[in-house]
């Protein structure tokens, strides 16, 4: 069979899950083509995140329904097929809808061999602005930092896992995907050929760190344990890190100088809010564990996600997010706007935010980190926060 694979437009998770994909079927026999009209099967991968992105892929789908040959099948993978299966089935019955389940596509196309997790290379065509930023790092920063963000394809991605098992009321991911944990072996495996191939920068990608292993009998902290003995010269950066991972040994295991850049994703810094979507964690103790990773390992920087105009959220709710944000304690904060997702929790809650007063707030949190940032002196700082202060 002939595939043709669509895989762009999503995060980097979602991403590495169609690599998955492609690796799968070329594994069981498939043949990859390079030009769409020549492939048997037309593979979608798709992101749900954002309302912004469903909309996006479900035109990007009702355009390759209309341009797709007689002969072809179109196949939608990636989160869209969890939250939106009547509108893609809308646009054709046809279609066949997986969601982020590695091991039902193995099934349903009737493969026999997995593949292992694999040291992946992402390439990225960079707008003018941010070619010049980076020429500019190359030159005169030297920050690792600023190449993980801006020169993706130096970074060396592996999969540790997918899924998780938070029960956050905002989310629709729960519906997507299960957690499914790669074997430390073969992460470790994986470490070893990008370092093979002139890697330093390792990017260790999943829904959730801090859940990984519990779905195979192990853990983050025997991980991170493993990671820390590899003796050569290299960096690890752990994209998405929920606060209750937070234990002692992952905090030790943090104060080690691999270890360059994690996202801690606090949401906000208000417990009612907090206790509202369902993340299992105090914040005053999240605070106080960022300071003890960020005293022990001045080289690692600490990236945050926080939403803004989540149901029920007040002025003062709002301001204690921005004040937190204020100390200077993140590096790099990622700002949402509350989005509402289908089939989920809070999208039965009352007191919905308007969308003024989310953009308003959305700007507040973005000027108080420019503020924080000028006060550090921190030129990698504000650099890693351009992308979004420059809105």
């Amino acid at each position: 069979m002939k595939f043709y694979i669509y895989n762009a437009g999503t995060c980097i998770r979602v991403k590495l899950f169609g690599e998955d994909v492609r690796n799968l079927l070329k594994l069981n026999g498939w043949n990859e083509c390079s030009v769409a009209a020549i492939a048997d099967y037309l593979i979608i991968n798709t992101c749900s995140f954002l309302e912004s992105k469903s909309s996006y892929f479900l035109e990007f789908i009702q355009i390759i329904e209309k341009q797709r040959l007689p002969f072809q099948k179109i196949v939608v993978i990636g989160c869209l097929g969890g939250t939106h299966e009547k509108e893609i089935l809308a646009i054709s019955k046809d279609i066949l809808i997986f969601k982020r389940d590695l091991d039902v596509i193995a099934c349903s196309f009737k493969c026999d061999q997995m593949p292992k997790a694999t040291a992946t290379n992402i390439s990225e065509t960079l707008p003018l602005s941010k070619m010049i930023l980076e020429k500019f790092n190359r030159c005169f920063l030297h920050s690792k930092h600023i190449e993980f963000r801006l020169k993706r394809e130096h970074v060396c991605y592996i999969q540790m896992s997918t899924g998780c098992l938070g029960k956050c009321t905002y989310c629709s991911e729960k519906f997507i995907t299960k957690l499914k944990s790669r074997p430390i072996k073969e992460i470790l495996d994986a470490v070893d050929d990008g370092i093979k191939r002139g890697f330093t920068l390792f990017s260790l990608s999943s829904d959730d760190a801090s859940a990984y292993g519990k779905d195979i009998g192990s853990s983050l902290d025997e991980l991170l344990m493993e990671l820390c003995k590899i003796k050569q010269n290299i960096y690890f950066i752990i994209p998405e890190f929920n606060p209750q991972g937070l234990s002692e040994s992952v905090i030790k295991s943090l104060s080690d100088k691999k270890f360059l850049y994690i996202t801690i994703p606090i949401q906000s810094g208000s417990q009612k809010i907090l206790n509202k979507m369902k993340r299992p964690y105090e914040i005053d103790k999240v605070v106080k564990d960022v300071c003890r990773i960020k005293n022990s390992n001045k080289h690692l920087m600490v990236n945050t996600h926080v939403i803004v105009g989540f149901p029920g959220e007040t002025d003062e709710d709002f301001e204690k997010t921005r004040m937190l944000l204020k100390t200077g304690l993140f590096d790099r904060v990622k700002v949402f706007m509350y989005s509402e997702r289908p089939g989920t929790k809070a999208a039965l809650f009352p007191d919905k935010v308007s969308q003024t007063i989310k953009e308003n707030r959305r700007q507040k949190i973005l000027k108080t980190m420019r503020h924080s940032n000028l006060k550090k002196m921190s030129l990698t700082n504000l650099i890693l926060n351009l992308e979004q202060i420059k809105e």
